[in-house]
């Protein structure tokens, strides 16, 4: 069980934009998770909160501008060579149209591929269910082995010293 001390604060966002029974994914062909399919976001800029980037991002990479982001959690992960956090984010998307990203590909896609494609970074297997059908904000912490093999993981809920209010548009 992780303590809320050890809780990394999220350095990153990552969100997953929906419409109707689809989710947009991002083939990315920069590391980490180079020629995978992941949802988009980014680095927390400083002095920027999670929720401010998350919007931020999801505009420079697909050409959206969202107007709410709902939190859905913190991801945590500790690896042989890394560790860190990010925060977790779920959107309707305004449109299916996108723009071209430097970062990779972006493709709307079954939410049901998502779940078990081997193409998908393997820990949105686990969360991704949780996340996209509107579960309570959580912590899903992942411990790795060599290869980027998930050796375990947990699913907890958010710490008392974790508010979402930080994480959301009512600050």
């Amino acid at each position: 069980m992780i303590a809320p001390t050890q809780l990394a604060v999220p350095t990153h966002t990552l969100c997953f934009l929906t419409s109707g029974e689809r989710v947009l994914m991002l083939y990315r062909r920069k590391a980490p998770n180079r020629g995978l399919w992941n949802g988009v976001g980014g680095r927390i800029e400083a002095g920027e909160t999670p929720y401010a980037a998350c919007l931020r991002e999801v505009n420079e990479e697909t050409g959206l501008q969202l107007t709410d982001a709902r939190f859905s959690g913190l991801l945590s992960w500790c690896a042989p060579a890394t560790k860190g956090a990010l925060a977790l984010y779920t959107a309707p998307s305004p449109s299916e149209d996108v723009h071209s990203c430097d970062e990779g590909e972006l493709r709307w896609q079954p939410r049901q591929w998502m779940f078990s494609s081997s193409s998908v970074v393997a820990n949105i297997h686990i969360f991704g269910p949780d996340v996209l059908n509107g579960a309570p904000a959580c912590v899903y912490h992942f411990n790795y082995g060599s290869r980027d093999q998930i050796k375990s993981y947990e699913r907890q809920p958010l710490p008392t010293s974790i508010q979402v209010a930080e994480y959301s548009a009512n600050i």
